[in-house]
């Protein structure tokens, strides 16, 4: 029970950090799941941290991300996702989702507050790179002050939530997936051994 309790980690935290925007609807139909074998292996990106690919169940992955030391915190934090690659038209995105993290030094009412949720983020595969693109939180944010998009979510003080439907999600992520400002930075992965 304490290790899934504890699916919300320290690493999912680092990513809404970072500029992720949290979804209790996953991002796919089973139909649009599709899977490529090139995405398994290790990965570094561009900020020093590990991804490791490896083949979950039928059309999925598991991803083991190691945050490098520095980023946020003092030491190398490990996170692992229950991932999936989903083509929606022309565009690939990755769906990530809290696997089975055991993150012991998360104080129990901590890990009892947190709710596991989706993120997801526009992927290309260009030559042997894998560049990674998160939605900008502060983009959405502005659009939906200025009621500029329709999009069902909740807002807390700190952050919000998308409660959309996965049908509306898609309609969002591939609506604004060619919008510069949507996204922050790329993140380029490169295979190492």
């Amino acid at each position: 029970m304490k290790a899934k309790n504890a699916m919300i980690t320290a690493g999912i935290i680092l990513l809404f950090l970072s500029g992720c925007i949290p979804s209790i609807h996953s991002l796919y139909h089973e139909e649009d799941l599709v899977y490529k074998s090139e995405l398994l292996g290790n990965w570094k990106d561009d900020d020093g941290s590990t991804w490791i690919f490896n083949a979950g169940g039928d059309k999925s992955y598991k991803l083991t991300f190691y945050e490098k030391a520095g980023l946020i915190h003092d030491t190398t934090t490990k996170a692992e996702f229950e991932t999936h690659l989903v083509k929606l038209g022309d565009y690939y995105f990755l769906d990530l989702y809290p696997g089975e993290n055991n993150q012991y030094d998360m104080p129990s009412l901590l890990i009892a507050s947190l709710l596991p949720v989706h993120i997801f983020a526009k992927v290309a595969f260009v030559d042997d790179q894998v560049l990674v693109s998160f939605f900008d939180p502060d983009w959405l944010e502005s659009l939906m002050e200025e009621n500029r998009i329709r999009i069902s979510y909740e807002k807390t003080e700190e952050l919000f939530v998308l409660t959309a439907s996965t049908d509306e999600l898609q309609r969002f992520v591939v609506k604004y997936a060619e919008t510069e400002k949507a996204f922050v930075s790329t993140l380029i992965l490169e295979k190492s051994e």
